[in-house]
């Protein structure tokens, strides 16, 4: 996976290929064939890769707020404490282009963003406040990671404080002790 993202950023998403993934991990083409097949299937393996390592380290966020009303959400507000680094912003990047040529990447995607909105919805006394609250913190997250507006330390920390604050207003709901932390 190492390898997709280091010929992707030298060579962008349409340089790209299977002959230049071997390249660079220095294995035949046919052993990467034999991993992944096509280049549809490389992307989406790399896909899931990132979708997997950020959900490792949402779970760690998650369980700071375990048995907390809206856990789900508070973990997704505290994941955006961070500004995205320059590796956030080209794997955003090399992502996107990705589901822009291969549903198979655009459906990973569109079912992760789903649980985030299931689980907030579960969470929630007030579904559509929190779900709204979502909206925010995914449309934050977003700017930054495509980097259409980056946010001083401050003022991210006051816009994530702000949503944090109208999250303490929804006591959750009362099936949030019946809903599991695990994916």
């Amino acid at each position: 996976m190492d390898a997709v993202e280091s010929v992707a950023r030298r060579e962008g998403v349409s340089g790209l290929s299977i002959d230049a993934v071997a390249r660079e991990v220095g294995i035949s083409k046919s052993s990467v064939v034999y991993d992944c097949g096509s280049k549809a299937a490389l992307l989406t393996a790399f896909t899931r890769h990132q979708l997997c390592q950020y959900r490792a380290r949402f779970d760690e966020v998650l369980q700071a707020h375990a048995g907390r009303p809206n856990a789900w959400l508070r973990a997704m507000i505290d994941m955006g404490r961070e500004a995205p680094t320059e590796d956030d912003v080209a794997i955003t990047m090399l992502i996107s282009a990705s589901m822009g040529e291969h549903a198979e990447c655009r459906e990973l995607m569109r079912a992760s963003l789903a649980e985030d909105a299931r689980r907030v919805a579960a969470d929630a006394e007030d579904q559509g406040k929190m779900l709204q609250l979502l909206l925010a913190v995914h449309g934050l997250l977003f700017l930054e990671c495509f980097e259409l507006q980056r946010f001083d330390e401050t003022t991210r920390q006051e816009l994530l404080d702000g949503l944090m604050k109208t999250l303490e207003t929804d006591k959750g709901s009362s099936s949030t002790a019946s809903v599991p932390l695990d994916k």
